[in-house]
């Protein structure tokens, strides 16, 4: 019997190497991509989520993530354009006095 190595040599296999996703793979794939940019987009709000709950050292490593989060956003520059996207959509939803 031939050893694997050798075998696999004279077989490739078609998509080796690549991702393949079915339809429930790429559906979890987007929820989490969206939840990244949101976290990206909006950092500050996760950050004041997370000072409502009561200290504890779990609370405290999440909090230096979202930390983290929020200096990655802002040296991006993702921070300041979301501030403005959501200036602009308080701009047009607000009642005029």
């Amino acid at each position: 019997m031939p050893p694997v190595r050798g075998l696999a040599r004279t077989h490739p296999m078609r998509g080796a190497g690549l991702l393949r996703l079915g339809p429930a793979g790429r559906a979890i794939a987007l929820v989490y991509a969206t939840c990244l940019l949101l976290a990206l987009a909006y950092p500050q709000a996760l950050a004041a989520w997370l000072d409502d709950f009561e200290p504890n050292p779990v609370v405290e490593a999440a909090q230096g993530g979202a930390a983290r989060l929020v200096a990655l956003s802002e040296s991006l520059g993702i921070a300041r354009i979301s501030g403005s996207v959501r200036d602009l959509g308080k701009g047009l939803t607000r009642k005029p006095d």
